[in-house]
C-alpha cells in the first residue's frame, strides 16, 4: 500500500514535471533576434578595449625634438602637449639649452620639428607647408658665433662692422636674387661691399 506522504511526495512531482515541460516549450517558440549593444560578455569586451584604443591613438601625435635635450629624436605624446612637458620625454634639456629663447607654454602639433638652442646662439623660425598642416622648423643662423650669412635676417647682419642696415639689406636682396652665397668671399659681390669691408667681417660670418 502506498502511504499519504508518498501520494504527495508523486503528485509534487508530477507538478513540477509539467512546469518544466511548460517551460521549454514556451523558451522554444520565443524570438532568436540578436540585438546588439545587450551583449555583456567576452566579445562586448574586445569591442569596448578596441574602441578605447582607437580613441587613444587617434589623440597621439608625433614630433621630432633636436638640439640642447639628452636624447634628441622622434617621440610619441598626447595632442596638447606642451613643449616644456614634452622635454622629459627626450631626457630634458642641457645645462648649455638657452630655455629662455624658446615658448615653453607651446602647445606642440603633429610632425613638428622643436630646436632647442645653446645659450647664445640665435635661430630663425622657418615656415613650411604640408599637405595637412604647417610645421616650425628652428633653424640655427648663428654657428660658433659666426653669423650665417645665407640665412641671416637684416636685423643680424646690421650687427657686423661696417655693414648696417643698409647694405644688411642689399645682402638678403642679392641672396634672394641669386642664391645662397657658396663662400663667404661671396659677399664682396653685393654693391658697395668691398675687400676693405669683407677683411673687417670675414671672420665674423659663415655660409653653413
Amino acid at each position: 500500500m502506498i502511504s499519504r506522504k508518498e501520494k504527495i511526495l508523486f503528485s509534487i512531482i508530477v507538478v513540477l514535471c509539467f512546469v518544466l515541460v511548460g517551460t521549454i516549450y514556451i523558451n522554444s517558440q520565443k524570438s532568436t533576434d540578436i540585438h546588439i549593444g545587450e551583449t555583456k560578455g567576452e566579445e562586448a569586451v574586445d569591442n569596448e578595449q578596441i574602441d578605447k584604443n582607437t580613441v587613444e591613438q587617434a589623440h597621439t601625435i608625433g614630433v621630432h625634438i633636436g638640439g640642447q635635450v639628452k636624447t634628441p629624436g622622434f617621440i610619441w605624446i598626447k595632442e596638447g602637449t606642451r613643449l616644456g612637458e614634452a622635454l622629459s620625454y627626450v631626457g630634458g634639456a642641457l645645462v648649455e639649452a638657452d630655455l629662455d629663447a624658446i615658448n615653453l607654454s607651446k602647445k606642440l602639433t603633429d610632425e613638428e620639428k622643436i630646436y632647442i638652442p645653446k645659450i647664445g646662439e640665435t635661430i630663425q623660425l622657418i615656415s613650411s607647408t604640408s599637405s595637412n598642416n604647417e610645421n616650425n622648423i628652428y633653424s640655427s643662423s648663428s654657428v660658433g658665433g659666426k653669423i650665417n650669412i645665407n640665412i641671416a635676417e637684416v636685423s643680424e647682419l646690421d650687427t657686423l662692422p661696417g655693414i648696417g642696415e643698409v647694405y644688411a639689406k642689399r645682402i638678403v636682396e642679392y641672396r634672394k636674387a641669386n642664391g645662397p652665397f657658396k663662400k663667404t668671399d661671396d659677399i664682396k659681390n653685393v654693391s658697395g661691399i668691398g675687400e676693405k669691408r669683407y677683411e673687417a667681417i670675414k671672420d665674423l660670418i659663415t655660409t653653413k
